[in-house]
């Protein structure tokens, strides 16, 4: 049973790890940029929403 456990949280850890570097490598310079793009673009617009609010 313990060897159970041992293998699922080795499983686990190794494809978040796995995950972690696809996501990482998998950007290309536009995409990547694009990215950077939308994320100015979200950060503008709750900056804008809370200035209504207050």
């Amino acid at each position: 049973m313990e060897a159970a456990r041992f293998l699922a949280l080795f499983v686990a850890v190794f494809v978040a790890i796995f995950c972690a570097l696809i996501g990482a490598f998998d950007l290309s310079g536009e995409r990547r940029k694009a990215a950077r793009d939308k994320r100015i673009a979200e950060y503008k617009m709750a900056a804008r929403l809370l200035r209504l609010n207050i």
